[in-house]
């Protein structure tokens, strides 16, 4: 399944397209989710996230549909967030300490010469997320929840009151950029866990919109997609380490008690620092067009592929069409050969640079192998 609009379809139709194949996939997955749940209801939570940006595209056509459907999946995937969520902390702490010593940090940097307090509070976070997979069994209620969700959304799909006016698009993009915008402002002026985890989330959003309208100009669009994704994670892994942070602190005993989470949670702020500096320098970039022209320019993307078809790659004729032989790889004297068998005139006077485009020239055809 591809997240992304087709230019040989309208805007209604490929937004019901997407959101069936959205649905398709999510009931595929918790139906045969088999031995790997945690995976299938990762799965299943980002396809309830893209479905949410998709309808939020599309927002300002929607009208009163809109809010069912965003609940409907905003609820899906919430009700499959704990069978999920302690697996997620423990590979973010993992990613912590592989991080420390890549940077030459290490524990030792953290007053921890043994690392015993990194390794009590891995064994508890392990403990967890192996408790969190024991409570998964056939029939959980959690899954049963969620895929009841997601069918009561997938029934109103086709009943969604869409339009094709491109002012739909320009809507759609313009408020969830200008939420993402002031998001980005609030974390500048104050950097609250909680303003992060919001501007994380509106962020987030206008990435799914630039994946869905990517191949309306893949050469602009593909790296501005890359560098939102970037922002998404880097604020992601933030917020997993507020959430880390928050759990040592309410119950340390559990994490091999006081010195241990004061040392890890040392660690944690020397690391969510840098990830914040990496956000907030990030962000100004990529918000910084007023909400308007944004839309009015990525609506400008759209109009243009419908207009003028698909972008073609551009650059010099070598790189559009680059060697179809070996010869830039052959030795002269193998080139020589090749002059002679082509009875090139003048081949003996030539140098390599001469050789490669007058045998080219005389139409030569590399032999097949036999």
């Amino acid at each position: 399944m591809s997240y992304r609009l087709h230019r040989d379809e309208s805007l209604s139709i490929g937004v019901r397209r997407i959101a069936h194949e959205l649905v398709d996939e999510s009931l595929g997955l918790l139906d045969g989710a088999g031995d790997d749940v945690e995976q299938a209801v990762h799965e299943v939570r980002k396809a309830c996230k893209k479905m949410r940006g998709l309808v939020r595209l599309v927002r300002p056509a929607m009208g009163d549909a809109y809010r069912p459907a965003n609940v409907a999946f905003r609820d899906a995937a919430r009700k499959l967030s704990s069978i999920r969520d302690a697996h997620a902390l423990l590979a973010t702490y993992d990613d912590l300490v592989t991080a420390m010593q890549a940077s030459g940090t290490g524990v030792g940097a953290v007053e921890d010469r043994d690392g015993g307090a990194f390794l009590a509070v891995r064994g508890s976070l392990t403990a967890r997320a192996s408790a969190a997979s024991a409570t998964v069994a056939d029939g959980d209620e959690r899954i049963a929840a969620a895929r009841d969700l997601i069918v009561s959304g997938r029934d109103q799909i086709d009943k969604w009151p869409l339009d094709n006016d491109v002012a739909v698009l320009e809507g759609g993009l313009a408020k969830t950029y200008r939420r993402g915008r002031k998001r980005m402002r609030e974390c500048m002026f104050r950097p609250t866990d909680e303003r992060l985890h919001q501007w994380r989330k509106r962020a987030k959003y206008t990435w799914y919109h630039a994946r869905l309208l990517r191949d309306a100009a893949p050469s602009v669009l593909k790296p501005l997609i890359g560098r939102l994704h970037d922002l998404s994670d880097v604020l992601g892994d933030d917020h997993d380490l507020a959430v880390l942070v928050e759990q040592l602190r309410a119950e340390p005993d559990d994490f091999g008690g006081d010195a241990a989470v004061t040392t890890v949670v040392q660690a944690v702020e020397v690391v969510r620092e840098d990830l914040q500096q990496r956000a907030l320098r990030l962000g100004p970039r990529l918000f910084a067009e007023p909400p308007a022209a944004f839309a009015t320019r990525m609506v400008a993307y759209w109009t243009a592929w419908q207009e003028h078809g698909d972008e073609w790659a551009a650059g010099e004729i070598a790189d559009l069409a680059p060697a179809g032989d070996d010869l830039d790889e052959r030795s002269v004297r193998e080139l020589y050969a090749i002059a002679r068998g082509l009875e090139l005139p003048g081949r003996s006077t030539m140098d390599r640079d001469d050789l490669i485009p007058s045998i080219r020239a005389a139409g030569w055809v590399e032999p097949e192998e036999a």
